[in-house]
């Protein structure tokens, strides 16, 4: 079923490219909440879709994109778990963490000062890295746009509760604060994955767990093999200190034989200081000041 699931996938992809009229919207593109555009149903683990909404995901983001930002976004993918106040037993992470935090926070504010109007933010709508550049984003005045699924607390009951599928902001002692202002709600996190990437005009990766690494790995390994055009892309925090083990294992592919180094370092820039990526992005998607 599975293997089904995913050949499925594979093949509205490739069809929703060449069929999907993105300025007509289906009628079944209706949301259950304001801040959000589109809201599918919640029906579970992947492997339990249909055909149908797969398709209903597909045509009701492509519409969203191709209406309201067709420029597409500047993306930032990251961990969920890295928040401004820690959660690391080890004081030296949780100080790292903190400070990449606030970094996103800066890079999502002043590129949305700057820029908002062609390439707003996108994030996953979630908390951490996220929550961080959904928060900048908020803060600048500007668009703050989510692709999300049903995760944790929105998956409860038998239909999923959509109202809780975009994270709010939850300083100490003070009411939650919206901080998507606009964005989708997937059934399928398949679609949602292929998307965020697909309707990016650039994207950020800040460190994460295996969520943000799929997100990374499925990137390079889409424009490596020429299924993704190239485009700016920025792998950003501290070198040695979050990325380590990310470059280790790319040296261990390379003595093994199963990639070339080339093939993967060339298509991302490394940034320590992910408060510079804005300047590059200006400079890589050719935007004058």
């Amino acid at each position: 079923m599975k293997k089904i699931t995913l050949l499925v996938t594979s093949i509205i992809l490739s069809v929703a490219q060449f069929s999907v009229q993105a300025d007509t919207a289906p009628t079944t593109c209706k949301s259950a909440i304001k801040n959000a555009s589109y809201t599918g149903p919640y029906k579970g683990a992947e492997n339990n879709l249909t055909l149908d909404d797969f398709f209903r995901d597909l045509s009701c983001a492509e519409s969203f994109r191709a209406n309201k930002y067709p420029n597409g976004f500047v993306t930032i993918f990251g961990s969920s778990r890295i928040s401004e106040n820690g959660q690391s037993t080890d004081p030296e992470v949780n100080e790292a963490n903190a400070r990449l935090y606030k970094q996103i926070y800066n890079l999502a504010y002043n590129w949305t000062k700057r820029n908002a109007e062609v390439y707003p933010i996108l994030t996953g709508a979630g908390p951490g890295i996220m929550e961080a550049g959904a928060r900048g984003a908020t803060k600048a005045g500007g668009p703050s746009i989510g692709y999300t699924t049903y995760y944790g607390p929105s998956r409860k009951g038998e239909n999923g509760d959509a109202s809780k599928a975009f994270w709010q902001y939850r300083p100490s002692s003070k009411k939650a604060q919206n901080i998507i202002s606009d964005g989708i709600i997937f059934t399928s996190v398949a679609i949602r994955e292929s998307l965020m990437i697909n309707h990016s005009a650039a994207m950020v990766f800040a460190p994460g767990g295996t969520g943000t690494e799929w997100e990374l790995f499925q990137t390079i390994e889409q424009i490596k093999s020429n299924q993704l055009d190239p485009l700016p892309m920025y792998i950003v925090g501290d070198k040695d200190f979050h990325w380590k083990s990310f470059y280790q294992r790319l040296d261990d592919m390379v003595k093994r034989g199963t990639i070339k180094r080339y093939e993967v370092e060339e298509l991302f820039t490394h940034v320590d200081n992910p408060e510079d990526v804005v300047k590059l992005l200006e400079r890589d998607l050719k935007i004058k000041k």
